[in-house]
Parts: C-alpha cells; sequence; structure tokens
C-alpha cells in the first residue's frame, strides 16, 4: 500500500485496507497490490473528462474527435491517480460482492474514501464507474490473451487452441465478467450504449483475435478453415455456452476447475476433428 500512504489521510488508508479485504473476499483469493496499480494511467471517457473541466471552471479541452463512450487515457497527478484509482477498486469490488443495483456511490465513498465532488469529477456517476471498470476488465483480458496466448506460432493447433479455449474459460470464471455480463442483462434497456461498448471491447475483439490464429492455421495448411470468423464464433460458442449459462445462472458454485479443462480439451478436440485437412 506505499502507492497511496503518501496521498490519503489515515481515514482513506483505513478505508484501502477494507478495499483490500473486500477483493479478497470477491476473488476468493488474496488482493495482490497489482490488482489496485495497473500504471500511473487513470482510465476515463472524454465525456466525464469534459465534464470534470466544466465543474472546475476551466476552459474545456479540445475536441480531440471522440465520440459518445470512445475511451481515452489521461496522465494524472499521483495524488489524483490514487484517488481515482481507490474509487474504482472500491466501485469493482463492491459490483462483486453486491451487485450492481444494490451498490449506491455512498457504499463507494465510504469503503474508498474520497468526496462526491471527486467521484462526480472523474466518473460522473455511476454507470461511469461501471463503464471504466467493464472497459479497464475487457482490455486486461484482451491484453493476456494477445501477450500469452495468441502468439506461439510454432505451438501444434491442438496446444494453441487449447490455450485460446483455456483463456476462454478463465474468463468466464472470474468474478469482475459474470458481474460485467449479470449487469448488463439487467440493465442494458436502460444503458444500451454500454451493452453495444461491451460487445466491441470483448466479445468483437476477441474473436477477431481468434479469427486470425485460425487464418494463420489455414494459411500453413495445418487446418482447413473456409471462413475464419464464422469459425472464431462457432469455436468460441462451442467453448463458453454451457459454462456461460451454469455461471449465470449460479454465480457463487464453486468451480470444478478439472472439470471444466476435461471440458475444453473436448471441445478443441471436436472442433479440430472438424477442421482437419482432407486425407492426400
Amino acid at each position: 500500500m506505499d502507492w497511496i500512504s503518501t496521498s490519503l489521510s489515515s481515514s482513506r488508508r483505513r478505508a484501502s485496507a477494507a478495499s483490500v479485504s473486500l477483493l479478497r473476499r470477491a476473488s476468493g483469493g488474496p488482493a495482490h497490490p497489482r490488482c489496485f496499480v495497473l500504471s500511473h494511467t487513470v482510465h476515463c471517457t472524454g465525456r466525464y473528462i469534459q465534464n470534470a473541466a466544466t465543474r472546475k471552471g476551466v476552459p474545456q479541452m479540445p475536441d480531440m474527435g471522440l465520440e459518445h463512450g470512445k475511451s481515452i487515457h489521461v496522465s494524472v497527478t499521483d495524488r489524483g491517480h490514487a484517488r481515482c484509482r481507490a474509487l474504482l477498486d472500491a466501485a469493482a469490488a463492491l459490483f462483486v460482492e453486491k451487485g450492481y443495483a444494490a451498490t449506491s456511490l455512498s457504499d463507494v465513498l465510504e469503503l474508498a474514501g474520497g468526496s462526491r465532488a471527486t467521484l462526480y469529477a472523474h466518473f460522473n456517476d455511476k454507470d461511469g464507474l461501471f463503464r471504466a471498470m467493464m472497459e479497464e476488465h475487457c482490455g486486461r483480458v484482451l491484453e493476456r490473451m494477445r501477450a500469452g496466448v495468441i502468439p506461439d506460432q510454432d505451438a501444434d493447433p491442438e496446444a494453441r487452441l487449447i490455450r485460446i479455449a483455456l483463456h476462454l474459460a478463465e474468463t468466464l470464471m472470474a468474478p469482475q465478467t459474470i458481474t460485467i455480463l449479470r449487469t448488463l442483462i439487467s440493465e442494458g434497456a436502460r444503458i444500451p450504449d454500454l451493452v453495444e461498448t461491451f460487445v466491441r471491447l470483448g466479445p468483437e475483439r476477441s474473436r477477431a483475435e481468434m479469427a486470425e490464429c485460425l487464418r494463420t492455421l489455414d494459411a500453413c495448411g495445418r487446418i482447413r478453415i473456409a471462413d475464419p470468423e464464422l469459425a472464431a464464433q462457432a469455436f468460441s460458442g462451442l467453448v463458453t455456452g454451457s459454462l456461460l449459462m451454469e455461471r449465470l445462472i449460479f454465480p457463487g458454485r464453486p468451480i470444478d476447475r478439472t472439470a471444466v479443462e476435461d471440458y475444453v480439451r473436448s471441445c478443441v478436440g471436436l472442433f479440430l476433428r472438424g477442421s482437419a485437412p482432407a486425407p492426400a
């Protein structure tokens, strides 16, 4: 917690300690410092930054061509980063612990410390906190996929697809993923732009990465795929369909990871048998 000790009062340090404890309960494991400090860049959207500028009485930022909901990253001071980070982490933990509807801004402020003015300046409202959590989560998932799952082009097709499938399954088993999905299902009619943002940043980007992997395997003659985009969608559905249903209905049910891994391997086997090259 060194990152926060120089910028928060003792009461805020106590709130941050409570946040660590709550994150530990929500995730089922110890809260690692990296869960709190990912970088010295705070994730916001253009609309929130413009609102903050207006409230503080400073000139509006120049038009950067941002559409509503488009993301940018803005560097802030360490103190501002700590406040923003604490609010976002507290909100994420509470959304997982209590659910979106049952979490109030007062709950977030009680856990994270800070003021409503700071919260409104950075996130605008509870929907803004949820949007920031969702976009950050989607970004982390995609980064892991690009960095540790897709790149190994020397592996055989089965090994590569098993890694991709396990990544998809692990993503669905993450508490934040299920919290996001359940919130979008319950609140989607009220905030449809958040649903569209999630689909664009999450499933669509992941499927695009999978499609590129399948396209590479096809070009090497290791599998035969006529339509990589369609095949990526089918592969994703095959791997995640039943697991997604179970996690949505029974989010608190213990996960048998051995059974999940066995299922994933079976799905990959089915997919490969259907895409095997024709015999010479």
